[in-house]
C-alpha cells in the first residue's frame, strides 16, 4: 500500500498497534521477526505513514494475543484507515472540509481536549444561533455547518467516556458581539453553564495578564489515552495539523503557560454570568 502522510485514522490506529506491542513487551524487531516482514515496516505501520491491510492487523493481533473483540476493532480500524485521505496542510474550501473531517476524527478519540480562543467563542461551546452569526445566512450549506458544529458537542456532552475539556479565551472575547444582542447575551449564560460540567473547564485569561501565547492565534490541542498529542491550527480558509514533537511540546508549553495566567474555573464562571447579566440589563 502507497505511504501517505499521516491522516487521523492510520496515526491513531498505529498508536493503538505499537500500544499493543509494548504491553506484550515486543520490540518492533521482535514482532517484525514473527510475522516475516522488515523492521521498517513495522515502523511506517506505527507511525501512520502506511497503513496495513486489515489481514496484516489480524495477524498482529493473533502474534500478541489480543481478544477477538480487540481484533475485531483493530481491523475495522484498518479498513477505515485505509479509505482515508491524507491531510497536513489543507487550502481552500475542500482542503477545509478534509481539515474539519480529520479534527473530527481526532476529537472523537481524545481524552482530553485544549482549545484556545482569542477572536471567537471557543468551537464545541459555540450556540446554534452563534453558530448561524459566523456562517451567515446567506449560505446555502448553512444548516448543515450549524449541525454539523452543533453535533460536535457529544463529544464532551456524552454520558460515557466525555473527553474532558478545558476552554481558555482572552477576556475580550467576552465583549466580541457576534449576532444581535440577544445571540451574544445566551452565548454567553451557554458558555457559563457549560463550565459547571464535571468535565469542562472554562477559563478567562484577564485582560491585565499581558500578552500571553493565546494572542499569537487560536489553537487546539487534542491528547489520547494511547497516541501522542496532535495540534490543530486553523484560519482563513486553510487549516493544518501538526505532529512534530518539537511543534507540539511548544503548545504544551503555551497551555501551561495559560493555565498559569487565566482566571480558575470558578471565578471565570462567576465572570461570565456577571459580563451577560450586565448586557442583558443594558438598555
Amino acid at each position: 500500500m502507497a505511504e501517505t502522510n499521516p491522516a487521523p485514522r492510520a496515526y491513531l490506529l498505529g498508536s493503538e498497534l505499537r500500544y499493543a506491542r509494548t504491553q506484550a513487551n515486543l520490540t518492533m524487531r521482535d514482532l517484525a521477526a514473527r510475522l516475516d516482514v522488515t523492521h521498517t515496516v513495522i515502523v511506517r505501520w506505527e507511525n501512520g505513514s502506511r497503513v496495513p491491510s486489515s489481514d496484516s492487523v489480524s495477524a498482529v493481533c493473533a502474534v500478541l494475543g489480543l481478544s477477538s473483540a480487540e481484533r475485531d476493532r483493530l481491523t475495522d480500524m484498518a479498513r477505515a484507515a485505509a479509505n482515508e485521505p491524507a491531510n497536513s496542510v489543507s487550502v481552500g474550501q475542500t482542503g477545509a472540509q478534509d481539515q474539519l473531517a480529520a479534527l473530527l476524527e481526532y476529537e472523537r478519540n481524545a481524552s482530553t481536549i485544549t482549545d484556545v480562543a482569542p477572536v471567537l467563542m471557543p468551537g464545541l461551546t459555540q450556540t446554534s444561533d452563534y453558530v448561524r452569526a459566523i456562517v451567515g445566512t446567506d449560505s446555502d450549506d448553512v444548516d448543515k455547518w450549524v449541525n454539523m458544529r452543533l453535533g460536535r458537542k457529544d463529544i464532551i456532552t456524552r454520558r460515557r467516556n466525555a473527553a474532558h475539556y478545558v476552554a481558555f479565551l482572552l477576556e475580550a472575547v467576552l465583549y466580541q458581539r457576534i449576532g444581535d444582542r440577544d445571540t451574544h447575551v445566551d452565548q454567553l449564560y451557554h458558555l457559563a453553564e457549560l463550565g459547571k460540567r464535571d468535565n469542562v473547564e472554562i477559563r478567562v485569561i484577564p485582560a491585565t495578564a499581558g500578552w500571553t501565547p493565546a494572542h499569537t492565534g487560536p489553537f487546539v490541542l487534542l491528547e489520547f489515552s494511547r497516541a501522542e498529542p496532535v495540534v490543530h491550527l486553523e484560519h482563513h480558509r486553510s487549516s493544518a495539523t501538526l505532529r512534530d514533537d518539537e511543534d507540539v511540546t511548544a503548545y504544551l508549553d503555551a497551555r501551561d503557560h495559560l493555565a498559569r495566567v487565566a482566571m480558575n474555573p470558578e471565578d471565570s464562571i462567576g465572570h461570565i454570568a456577571a459580563v451577560a447579566d450586565r448586557l442583558e440589563n443594558t438598555a
